[in-house]
């Protein structure tokens, strides 16, 4: 399904149609696999197509699209190399990230973290308590990203958020529970943040990102 929210500015049409285009993608409205119908969209957003395939172009160099002579632009599936190669960054710059962040981290905000996670824990109906699991999963990944005081370190790794939510994304309904083994992996690394230590706060994060791999990739290859 399309989404066609609001109108264009014109200003910065090539911008928008890019970072549009990317949430549909991103998002799943756009299922890894799908046409990338730009005609489509130029109707719907009432533009030319020049934006459009300009902004295909830049979604293939950030490897979210394949474009195909005379067949046409597809949306990249989610396959283990992808999701390799996502996992392999993760695991070499987030540990860094986080030992960085930890003696930068205030207090208040990693106990704040650390109930937040307790809490979403709790006993409720399965399908509350995978709402709540959900919403709090990515919260210590972005805490860590935003107390890193290495800014090369942080744009980095912001650059690879969309690569790392649209993973997430196409991935999440062939993980049974997924966020169960997570909560436990995001409690441990509260911990060692809590207790100012880096190098633990850094093992803990590594570990908790090849854990996640681990099972990813095991629920992708029917094993899980």
């Amino acid at each position: 399904m399309l989404d066609g929210s609001g109108p264009l500015d014109t200003a910065s049409i090539g911008e928008q149609v890019t970072e549009r285009l990317r949430s549909e993608i991103i998002s799943g409205r756009l299922a890894p696999g799908s046409r990338l119908m730009l005609d489509q969209y130029k109707a719907l957003w009432n533009i030319s197509i020049t934006p459009l395939r300009d902004a295909a172009k830049r979604l293939e160099a950030d490897g979210l699209v394949h474009i195909y002579p005379r067949r046409g632009i597809f949306v990249a599936e989610i396959d283990r190399n992808a999701l390799m190669e996502v996992f392999q960054l993760r695991i070499a710059l987030e540990p860094l990230v986080t030992e960085l962040a930890t003696p930068h981290a205030p207090e208040a905000e990693v106990e704040a973290m650390t109930e937040a996670y307790i809490a979403a824990g709790r006993p409720a109906p399965e399908e509350e308590r995978q709402a709540r699991l959900q919403e709090v999963d990515e919260v210590i990944h972005d805490f860590v990203l935003a107390h890193c005081p290495n800014q090369r370190l942080a744009r980095i790794m912001a650059t690879l958020r969309d690569s790392v939510a649209w993973c997430r994304n196409a991935v999440i309904e062939k993980v049974p529970n997924a966020f169960d083994p997570s909560l436990e992996e995001h409690i441990t690394i509260c911990k060692a943040l809590r207790a100012k230590d880096a190098e633990a706060a850094a093992a803990a994060m590594r570990d908790h990102l090849i854990a996640t791999r681990d099972r990813t990739l095991k629920a992708m290859e029917g094993r899980a």
